[in-house]
């Protein structure tokens, strides 16, 4: 059979038929029934439509760009736009602080954070309400000449206070009798707001009113605050031993582990269901617990729990809930530390005849080699938790990113027993003996399923003072 010809030659898709056009994008031949027509023009494909329509916008623009940037318009607009952008920045510039630390309450405040301070500083500027801390000199609108300020005020006894100064962290302490100070506060903007943060013993935080004050004498550039803090406390040759995270890992053991604060609610419960099991746990009390419970206290006594010290107040002992370090708080000494351990112990020992056991617990968490010294001098040895271990039980807002339910805390949990050689053996739980959780979201009632099925597995329930623990080092010699 004869090929057709004609002048565009051969369809590229059809080779046995006569190609009438050729597509206007790319060129090739293409019979009747690959034609399409768009635009007034022939195409092969839905593709060449498309590539020619890219190149037709881009060829207009680049007419456009030849011609029209050419003209003194344009230079006029850009020129304008330039000189807007820069006056723009130096305004910025000399009224950012209006941007960090607007008056008004109801705005929205920004100041950066380092990603470990996350979470620490959500609360906004307060220009009214009165809380439990409050700023009693200088006082709102004052003109100071001084670069260089004493702050005082009043706060809960024993609370930690943290001053700020235009939203920066300057200096932290203990009110211990609920009155504070901070001397030698350095001012370096003309413009400043002072404000003071208080933590309370059940680890409630809250701002005082913002307090504003002007500065009149020119700033100039200080020497390092005189309240700078003074560097973490290193750690001391004997802390690691001072302090137990985690028994011999040897035996199928664990050691259950609540602090008892300034609520007991979930005692009874927590009590019941170690009893019916015939478990033994380990109970850190507080003297406001036991002053408060004393019926409980012997309760727990009578069942053959160990019972450790967990001070008397539960105060903050660190700077940890202010800056995230474990700095000793300035107001914590060893006579402090000293007084709190031995009036919890008295009470404990008047409400059920009983010493309680050389251990302790620090509130929050917060401790470090200095303060585990100082705890070891009075006669106790410092109990963690091991890691992965804090059920978080005492987290009650389901907001809070450190929320978990009753289900994920008893899921971690198993999660440890099945992810590492060691499982749980010699692991160290923490709970608490009271909760702000209600109903099903309460923790404590996970206790019931995590102990079958531990025993399932065949481990056995210590306390600490039946644990295999690091033992001290010997006292040194004189």
């Amino acid at each position: 059979m004869a090929r057709p010809s004609s002048s565009q030659g051969l369809c590229y898709r059809h080779p046995t038929r006569e190609a009438r056009r050729r597509c206007f994008h790319c060129q090739r031949p293409i019979c009747p029934k690959c034609q399409t027509r768009r635009e007034g023009h022939i195409f092969c494909s839905d593709r060449c439509i498309r590539s020619h329509g890219r190149r037709e916008r881009w060829e207009r623009f680049a007419r456009w760009n030849r011609t029209a940037l050419r003209g003194w318009w344009v230079r006029g607009v850009l020129l304008a736009a330039l000189l807007a952008a820069g006056a723009g920045v130096v305004w910025l510039a000399r009224h950012f602080d209006r941007f960090l630390y607007s008056p008004p309450s109801d705005e929205w405040t920004f100041r950066p954070k380092k990603a470990r301070e996350a979470g620490l500083d959500r609360e906004r500027l307060d220009w009214d309400s009165e809380g439990p801390v409050t700023i009693q000199s200088p006082a709102p609108g004052t003109t100071v000449a001084s670069q260089r300020i004493t702050v005082e005020g009043l706060a809960p006894r024993e609370a930690m206070v943290g001053l700020y100064v235009n939203g920066e962290r300057r200096a932290v302490q203990l009110a211990i009798a609920g009155q504070w100070r901070f001397d030698g506060v350095a001012l370096h903007s003309r413009q400043n707001i002072l404000q003071a943060r208080y933590f309370d013993n059940r680890g409630n935080n809250a701002y005082s009113r913002a307090v504003d004050l002007t500065l009149s004498a020119p700033t100039a550039p200080l020497p390092p605050p005189l309240l700078a803090e003074g560097p973490e406390p290193p750690p001391l040759p004997e802390a690691p031993a001072l302090d137990i995270v985690r028994a011999a890992t040897d035996r199928r053991e664990i050691l259950l582990t609540f602090d008892g604060g300034s609520n007991a609610n979930a005692t009874p419960v927590i009590l019941d269901t170690l009893k019916s099991h015939g478990i033994h746990a380990t109970m850190f009390l507080s003297g406001e617990y036991i002053q408060r419970y004393p019926e409980l206290a012997r309760r727990i006594v009578a069942e053959g729990h160990t019972v450790g010290n967990h001070t008397f107040s539960h105060p903050h002992l660190t700077s940890f809930s202010f800056n995230g370090r474990q700095a000793t708080l300035p107001g914590v000494t060893q006579e402090f530390l000293k007084a709190q351990l031995y009036r919890a112990a008295g009470l404990y020992e008047l409400a059920t005849g009983r010493r309680m056991a050389p251990y302790w617990r620090a509130p929050f968490g917060e401790y470090n080699g200095q303060l585990l010294r100082w705890a070891a001098e009075s006669g106790y040895r410092h109990v963690y938790w091991s890691p992965h271990m804090d059920t978080l039980d005492w987290v009650s807002d389901s907001r809070d990113p450190l929320f978990r339910t009753p289900a994920q805390i008893l899921g971690g949990l198993l999660k440890q027993l099945r992810g590492s050689p060691a499982g749980l053996s010699g692991g160290i739980v923490l709970m608490h003996l009271g909760t702000e959780r209600d109903g099903e979201s309460r923790a404590d009632t996970i206790l019931e399923g995590f102990i079958r099925q531990l025993e399932g597995d065949g481990y056995r329930f210590v306390p600490v003072d039946r644990a295999a623990v690091p033992q001290p080092p010997p006292p040194a010699a004189p």
